[in-house]
């Protein structure tokens, strides 16, 4: 009895010694008393410095098990158990939903995280339903230069409200089977507007779940220093991290950066590893070397070089023709500009390569029955249109019968 009891005395100081997610209860936490599987004892500990256990201690190809369900839009509390907090840090919540490919921060917690136990915080409007982990990782700001991380499987699901949302599709609600036996010049004599209107919402929501996926996309990715990933990033002993990309939820403040990157991560943002202050600082001084050379080098273009510039801004009906024959179509008229001539071999995205777009914009193909949208100034194939619509002048629209 009493190794027992002296057994369970240094597990529950283990488990106070540092900090951990309680709620929701993270993979293999041995906080959950439900949880079933293996359980781990020591998830106070820091990730290994060599990265072996990023992320989520190595626990992210787990079974699922969802510990909370979470509707976008919606406010909910993060809960940490521990007591040492290392005089704080910097923490930050994130979703990922590729089983920790890729983390999408929802929120970053400066300066004194975690010294308080709880957080609130809010899934984001555009999050996409589905199963998901949620993230809570710390950078302390004393002791050993370490990387905190814990990771809860969430249900996303919902609407704004919180209301669940129906799986059933808006437009089959009302949708009555036609009685059997109906004779077929009866259902010839509808028009097929019903079934166009349908195609129509079925188009107009596959078109706003790419918005929303491309506006969740957009989120700045999670920060991730002394385990020897992208960026090879380690916080600085006495300061809080600054986040590069914190967001826009971010709660308390951190005076300096906290951080230093020898090379790139998309975390960083642009420009703030170290090497790409040595490259710029080198692009700089060339340019001062070459500035008279410059100022002297007033030479016209060649006709050569003018006939292509003139060609780059202009599509001509070879152009336009091939992409037409990719797609198996005839040639239209398009008044987009085309930098290159498309080349049948390559997906619609790289034959409109050259076009400039926006962000979330539809761009339509020449015969108006397969598109491509747009993300991040570039346009991405999605295929053909619903059955019942034609792709015109960025928008889905009801074919004409």
């Amino acid at each position: 009895m009493k190794g027992a009891a002296l057994v369970c005395t240094l597990l529950a100081g283990v488990a106070s010694a540092h900090m951990q997610m309680m709620k929701p209860y993270p993979i293999r936490s041995p906080l959950n008393k439900d949880a079933k599987g293996k359980k781990d004892y020591s998830y106070t500990n820091p990730l290994q410095a060599s990265g072996s256990d990023y992320p989520c201690k190595g626990y992210a190809n787990d079974d699922f098990d969802s510990q909370a369900t979470y509707a976008p839009g919606q406010s909910y509390d993060m809960e940490l158990d521990g007591s040492a907090t290392h005089d704080g840090g910097s923490c930050q919540l994130a979703l990922t939903y590729d089983q920790g490919k890729s983390f999408k921060v929802i929120e970053s917690m400066l300066g004194d995280c975690p010294i308080p136990k709880k957080y609130n915080f809010k899934i984001p409007s555009d999050a996409p339903s589905g199963e998901a982990l949620l993230a809570w990782t710390w950078f302390n700001k004393v002791g050993n230069r370490e990387m905190y991380m814990n990771c809860a499987m969430v249900t996303i699901g919902g609407d704004s409200n919180g209301n669940e949302t129906d799986a059933q599709p808006e437009h089959t609600k009302n949708h009555k089977p036609a009685p059997h036996g109906a004779s077929e010049e009866k259902k010839a004599a509808h028009p097929p507007m019903e079934m166009a209107d349908s195609h129509k919402a079925h188009q107009q929501r596959d078109v706003m779940s790419v918005d929303k996926q491309l506006s969740f996309d957009s989120l700045p990715e999670l920060f991730v220093a002394n385990v020897d990933q992208a960026g090879k990033c380690v916080t600085v002993e006495g300061e809080a991290v600054n986040f590069p990309e914190p967001g826009d939820n971010v709660m308390g403040k951190a005076s300096g950066k906290g951080y230093k990157c020898s090379g790139n991560a998309p975390f960083l943002g642009s420009g703030d590893s170290d090497s790409t202050k040595k490259t710029d600082k080198t692009d700089k001084n060339e340019k001062s070397d070459n500035k008279d050379e410059k100022k002297t080098d007033k030479s016209k273009p060649s006709t050569k070089e003018k006939e292509a510039n003139k060609n780059a801004t202009r599509s001509t009906p070879e152009s336009m023709s091939k992409i037409a024959q990719a797609f198996g179509t005839s040639p239209a008229a398009d008044t987009r500009v085309v930098a290159t001539e498309a080349n049948t071999n390559n997906e619609f995205s790289k034959y409109v390569g050259g076009w400039s777009c926006t962000s979330g914009e539809i761009l339509c193909s020449p015969d108006g029955y397969s598109w491509a949208m747009c993300s991040n100034g570039a346009p991405i194939y999605m295929g053909a249109v619903a059955a019942g619509m034609v792709c015109r002048f960025g928008a889905m629209v009801a074919a004409q019968w």
